[in-house]
């Protein structure tokens, strides 16, 4: 009796393992970018376990793109995040902000391609301003975010695709916008680096928005099932070899 029940209970147990195994749900590890503040190029540290990296970088349109330092804004709500300081301060920018901004153009390059075992992104836009700046997304000229695909090829020329725009229509205060793309999308597309910016062009001089890219993103994968489903049909195993043995010395 006190083997049977033993059975039962260990086939139990590894019948509820595999079953949980294949119906975990997708875990989300978030990803700051407070160390990228003062550099002009960042590499998170591994994120978990095997998740890669990835590379932030700051740019900046003078006569041709060249390095811009990041700056990591703590102001509080959708003033949290990362934007960069200036190379050269137009009087008709509002430099001393610390975002990203269209005058001069300015953008901040976040490189997927080092990242592994995953199957979603969340990314987020900031101080994005129903105000009159410029941006050409409201009726007004109110503030506009986008994210832009980047399509990079080996020798590294670049074709861009809007994936996302936030726009601000007129509403008092700033706000923040959320968008999550699944790997699948992103692969059929060939984006390799994703760029957050005020301005699909270079809007020389006509536009004055700044906008933030958010604290961090987050990562989203699906945990694999190998570890708990084979831990489950092992008891299950023991479960129906205690059985069969039961069997043979009734």
């Amino acid at each position: 009796m006190r083997n049977y029940v033993l059975t039962n209970l260990m086939m139990l147990c590894g019948v509820l393992l595999g079953l949980v195994s294949f119906s975990a749900h997708a875990t989300i590890i978030h990803v700051g970018f407070a160390n990228a503040g003062g550099t002009t190029s960042w590499t998170s540290k591994p994120i978990g376990d095997p998740h890669g990296t990835v590379t932030l970088s700051g740019w900046e349109y003078d006569n041709g793109w060249t390095p811009a330092t990041m700056f990591y804004k703590k102001s509080g709500g959708a003033e949290n995040g990362m934007g960069l300081t200036c190379n050269q301060n137009p009087t008709n920018n509002r430099c001393s902000q610390h975002e990203i901004g269209a005058t001069p153009w300015q953008m901040i390059d976040m490189n997927i391609s080092n990242l592994t075992n995953w199957n979603a992104l969340t990314l987020n836009l900031g101080s994005i301003n129903g105000t009159t700046y410029g941006s050409g997304g409201g009726t007004n000229g109110d503030e506009t975010g986008y994210l832009l695909g980047a399509q990079c090829s080996v020798d590294g020329n670049c074709a861009s695709i809007v994936l996302a725009s936030c726009t601000n229509y007129g509403t008092s205060g700033s706000q923040t916008c959320a968008f999550t793309f699944t790997k699948q999308y992103l692969l059929n597309l060939g984006i390799t680096d994703i760029w957050v910016t005020p301005s699909k062009t270079n809007p020389d001089g006509t536009n004055n928005a700044n906008i933030l890219f958010g604290s961090g993103f987050d990562l989203h994968y699906v945990p694999e099932p190998a570890e708990l489903g084979m831990f489950g049909f092992g008891i299950l195993l023991i479960g129906l070899f205690l059985g069969l043995r039961r069997r043979q010395t009734i």
